[in-house]
């Protein structure tokens, strides 16, 4: 949650970045809002790597799903011995050679059924009764060349109980889909992080241009009183220490205008490097800020849309199921391991060539006369395992913490997207009562200033009501800007924020990925 309010406190920031014209040399370019934001996707650096991350948040799961890839398999043997010769070797020779090669392809399904097509191709050579000093008479004629032998064989093996027609796989498999969707959600809230890190500097520019803007009229204001003090000085209807008054006023705000001279290029320095605009890139004038409320406010509908949208939320469904396939995972790790394997296939042998048992139709290999079987059950029993007990207890931890977890973001929800809409209701107010107060001060200082050209006010007075005039202006700007917070952190609160601005988030992937 703390890093949900840290999300959201930045977010809000969106609010002021309105419409910038923005021009380098004499050709220039608009960005509204919505261009702005999808400007800031596509040309950030620091929003780019965020979306080359976000292009990861599926590698776990993808190299899961690779165990179920098809897979070519191919090996070569060389077994070769040597004896000395005596009686226990007459008939087996004192020097024999086996030269195996094999091929084929294999393939763990998702129901854990593993499958292998083989075939095999096997060489036997030995010098038995082939040296006629060391062949007893009459036996010359045992003596054979090498022997082939080439098989092509089926290969089925199942788990039938801990992992049941590939049970716990799914489970895994589920998980890792879940797990998957949790970091990309995240992953998206750290996009939508930098794509307001980005827009916090046009927000800051934004900022400066208005109190330039301020001080701009506030210095126009200021040499007009001063020249009419001059002139009512010289009809004898001021006095000299007046003038005084308005030079040192006149000196103070050209001070203030000069930094906010200088505060403002250097937020058009920070906005051109954030959204890698050209350095020559001039920005023209910022549009107004929202001052009306949503069409529809409503506590249960904008909660029922907030579990329904937001990312905490929707990872607190998948982690409750999460932890149900766990727990199920851990009970089967409990059952006894029953593993039944088969091998089926046909072979041929001959004393000729290998091709001659694929050619061969009466004896050869595809004349199905000499099958091949092989068949296995493989059975193991955990007793007293702690690790499986182990297994068993977190799983039933993990079930608890979540639903602990769930019961807390559920309230923390719907707390937050309440308060949300009390104080965009509240702000609303304040920014309308500060409209109406920065028009009074308005009509009270032109009221003043009428008076004062017509003798009836002093100098001092002029001064107030223009302090209390430029105060209003700048409390009005602060209403309209904390109004548009509360209004951006309300769609945060709902998750609604990239809805708003028309940023569909399957297109957050970088597109040559």
């Amino acid at each position: 949650m703390e890093q949900r309010s840290w999300v959201s406190s930045t977010l809000i920031l969106l609010v002021s970045v309105g419409l910038l014209a923005a021009e380098s040399g004499d050709k220039g370019f608009t960005l509204s809002l919505q261009d702005a934001v999808k400007y800031a996707i596509e040309n950030n650096r620091e929003v780019m790597q965020a979306r080359l991350e976000l292009a990861k948040a599926d590698t776990n799961l993808m190299k899961f799903e690779g165990k179920y890839s098809w897979r070519a398999l191919s090996k070569a043997e060389l077994d070769e011995k040597k004896f000395p010769f005596n009686q226990n070797n007459i008939f087996t020779g004192t020097k024999t050679q086996t030269t195996t090669y094999s091929a084929g392809l294999e393939k763990l399904f998702t129901t854990g059924t593993y499958f292998k097509l083989e075939a095999k191709s096997q060489r036997f050579d030995s010098n038995a009764f082939e040296d006629p000093n060391k062949t007893p008479a009459g036996f010359t004629a045992l003596g054979l060349p090498p022997l082939y032998t080439d098989t092509l064989s089926v290969t089925i093996a199942q788990d039938l109980l801990k992992n049941a027609f590939g049970a716990n796989e799914r489970n895994m498999e589920k998980i890792l889909e879940n797990q998957t969707e949790i970091m990309r959600e995240q992953m998206e809230d750290q996009v939508a992080n930098k794509v307001v890190a980005t827009l916090v500097d046009y927000w800051n520019y934004s900022v400066k241009e208005s109190g330039y803007q301020t001080f701009e009229q506030l210095l126009k204001n200021t040499k007009n009183v001063r020249d009419l003090t001059i002139r009512k000085q010289g009809l004898g209807l001021s006095e000299s220490f007046e003038v005084n008054q308005w030079n040192a006023l006149l000196s103070q705000v050209e001070g203030q205008m000069a930094q906010a001279v200088a505060e403002k290029e250097e937020a058009r320095r920070k906005l051109i490097r954030s959204l890698n605009l050209p350095e020559d890139t001039v920005f023209q004038k910022t549009s107004p800020l929202s001052e009306t409320l949503p069409a529809k406010l409503d506590y249960q509908s904008d909660i029922d849309y907030a579990y329904k949208h937001r990312a905490d939320f929707k990872a607190i469904v998948r982690k409750k199921e999460n932890a149900e396939l766990s727990m199920r995972t851990a009970k089967n790790e409990a059952l006894p391991s029953l593993k039944a394997a088969g091998t089926y296939g046909y072979q041929a042998q001959n004393t000729i060539s290998p091709q001659n048992n694929y050619t061969d139709k009466g004896a050869g290999v595809f004349s199905y006369q000499y099958p091949v079987m092989q068949g296995s059950l493989d059975l193991s029993y955990p007793i007293m395992d702690k690790g499986v007990k182990a297994g068993i207890r977190d799983a039933e931890i993990q079930k608890r913490q979540v639903s602990l977890e769930e019961a807390d973001l559920t309230k923390a929800v719907s707390d937050d997207v309440k308060t949300r809409i009390d104080i965009l209701k509240a702000s609303f107010q304040v920014m309308e009562n500060a409209k109406r107060t920065e028009e009074e001060s308005k009509k009270y200082y032109n009221g003043v200033l009428r008076s004062f050209q017509q003798g009836r006010f002093n100098a001092l007075a002029v001064k107030n009501a223009l302090d209390t005039h430029v105060q209003d202006q700048l409390s009005l700007v602060r209403a309209k800007v904390d109004y548009n917070i509360n209004l951006h952190r309300y769609y945060v609160a709902k998750n609604a924020l990239f809805e708003e601005y028309g940023v569909e988030r399957s297109k957050l992937l970088p597109e040559n990925l």
